[in-house]
């Protein structure tokens, strides 16, 4: 990640390449008096020939970063954890479901993510905070899903510590079993946590000529990742990245906005890349974002909500909005790269189906 006061890049990264950077190793050797055969030229020109991949460390940009994690639990699909951090040990700020076909992602966000031993080591949420059958989660969509610790560790599931753990404390008859509710059956007996908020991203128009738009609400203000054309780029590759970018809008209200209904203003912008090491870049703009988090922090303070209550006091990359606007990028990100890999397969056995058709 890079950044300035007004604009703030991440690059984003597969979990297995984030930390791979590429970069020439300089020599310490005076070439000035070395003979054009000797060992030193020849050491140049070997580094020359490859460069090195370094694996770089811990660095302080990794403190900026965010990590989203996918847990695997066998026959389940939990949602993905958003960390406001480098990895799993960072605070966890988001949980996005996944609809079916890229249609909707349910984001459930707020500070009570991080409470302890609400999300156990498997990235999941622990079963004591279950918010109640299917139907119960479907009333209230601040509950969240829980997920029970199984006899049986299936392979390639996560927090194989964790497990083996509660497994042997089992056999043991010691400790607390995570599966057990304090009060009897459900969850009655203790205090389960609520996310403070849920945010839905909707892919708005599948079916037309403007099918990059997504479009969530926060605080009364639409936002919409839209397809965009502004960025261009010479080369073989060029003209095809209009359409492997998308730039974030904020439909502003006349309450914020001091005019007329629909002033928008541009939060920041992604640009996908064409390498598999890498899936893109996202822009966010530091100054558009705060100035909206302050308009909607001031109307909220204006219809009688406390000040205590406000995220006044936090950094931009703390809040709400800010976080909200780094998952939605990650569901729409992922959502694109996804699309394009299927309309590419579509695309492929479409060709081979004609050509073994063509035949006799």
């Amino acid at each position: 990640m890079s950044g300035s006061n007004q604009i703030t890049i991440y690059h984003i990264y597969p979990h297995e390449n984030r930390k791979k950077h590429h970069k020439h190793i300089q020599s310490e050797v005076d070439f000035s008096k070395e003979s054009p055969r000797g060992a030193a030229k020849r050491e140049l020109r070997k580094k020359k020939q490859k460069t090195e991949s370094v694996a770089v460390e811990q660095s302080e940009d990794d403190d900026k970063a965010f990590f989203l994690h996918k847990p695997y639990l066998a026959f389940h699909s939990p949602p993905k954890v958003l960390y406001n951090g480098p990895d799993k040990k960072a605070k966890p700020v988001v949980l996005i479901h996944a609809g079916s076909f890229w249609r909707e992602y349910k984001l459930q966000y707020g500070d009570s993510l991080a409470a302890r031993n609400v999300i156990d080591p498997r990235g999941v949420v622990k079963w004591k905070h279950n918010g109640g059958t299917k139907e119960e989660l479907k009333l209230d969509d601040r509950k969240l899903k829980g997920y029970k610790v199984r006899t049986r560790r299936f392979w390639g599931e996560q927090g194989k510590t964790y497990v083996r753990q509660v497994q042997t404390n089992r056999q043991n008859g010691t400790g607390d079993d995570p599966n057990v509710v304090v009060g009897g059956s459900g969850n009655e007996g203790q205090q389960i946590a609520k996310a403070e908020g849920v945010v839905y991203l909707r892919w708005e128009r599948p079916f037309s000529l403007k099918t990059r738009q997504y479009k969530f609400t926060y605080a009364d203000v639409e936002f919409r990742w839209k397809g965009t054309k502004s960025v261009r780029k010479s080369g073989l590759f060029g003209v095809f990245m209009r359409y492997t970018q998308l730039k974030l809008e904020a439909q502003l209200p006349a309450t914020i906005s001091g005019k007329e209904a629909g002033t928008s203003v541009c939060l920041g912008k992604y640009i996908s890349s064409v390498s598999k090491q890498k899936h893109g870049r996202l822009e966010l703009y530091g100054e558009a974002i705060s100035n909206l988090r302050d308009h909607i922090t001031r109307l909220a303070m204006k219809n009688g909500v406390n000040e205590n209550q406000t995220e006044k006091g936090k950094s931009l990359r703390d809040t709400e909005l800010y976080q909200l606007i780094i998952a939605t990028a990650m569901c729409m990100i992922q959502s694109e790269k996804q699309k394009r890999a299927a309309a590419g397969k579509w695309i492929k056995d479409a060709l081979e189906g004609g050509g073994d058709g063509g035949g006799e």
